[in-house]
């Protein structure tokens, strides 16, 4: 018989929660990534819940189990601890990678195209935590971007392990939507839910 988890935050708190992240993505990351790309960029955010470690299924889409993504993972460290992961299909990626360098063809991955997608999600993450620096004065320091390719599950799993410290973890998703080229960026951050009680405040 198995354990039932016990949840450290309230409906409310992950609300509260989901409304604070979206609005700092909102403030900094959709601006950041619409520069980049010179396209119209909007966020949607999807979900923000509190599960057990045994539950990665639960946040991957079945239809991506046995799909290649590329992810790029970023965590910050210091006052704040928490992972963020941007990842999108292989195609996509490409064709991110492309506008990026300027380039009219998406066929492969190059190791310059890789470059770039780890810079941009180095860019977009550091814009996150700039948001939180401000509105809450934390310390936190970037680590260097991973880049990855791999099945959704396995992108996902790293970061679930990395963060949290509890038998529970906080995960919010959500999707940056460039209106323009049709490309959709997924980001998913992960926090222990002690972590995500400073941010509620």
């Amino acid at each position: 018989m198995c354990c039932l988890q016990v949840s450290e935050l309230s409906k409310n708190d992950l609300q509260k929660l989901d409304g604070i992240i979206c609005a700092f993505i909102n403030k900094k990351m959709v601006p950041s990534l619409s520069t980049l790309t010179n396209d119209e960029v909007k966020f949607s955010s999807i979900k923000t819940r509190e599960l057990g470690l045994d539950e990665i299924s639960k946040i991957v889409p079945q239809t991506e189990f046995q799909e290649n993504d590329v992810g790029v993972y970023i965590t910050c460290e210091g006052d704040l601890k928490l992972g963020i992961l941007f990842h999108l299909p292989l195609v996509y990626a490409k064709k991110l990678a492309s506008r990026l360098l300027g380039s009219e063809t998406n066929n492969n991955l190059s190791l310059e195209g890789k470059s770039s997608l780890a810079e941009i999600g180095n860019i977009l993450a550091a814009s996150l935590f700039n948001a939180i620096n401000e509105e809450h004065g934390s310390k936190i320091k970037s680590s260097v971007p991973e880049l990855a390719i791999d099945t959704a599950e396995a992108l996902l799993e790293s970061p679930i392990i990395e963060t949290a410290v509890s038998d529970t973890f906080v995960h919010t998703f959500g999707e940056l939507h460039c209106i323009n080229s049709e490309i959709v960026i997924s980001a998913s951050i992960f926090l222990d839910p002690s972590e995500a009680k400073k941010i509620i405040g």
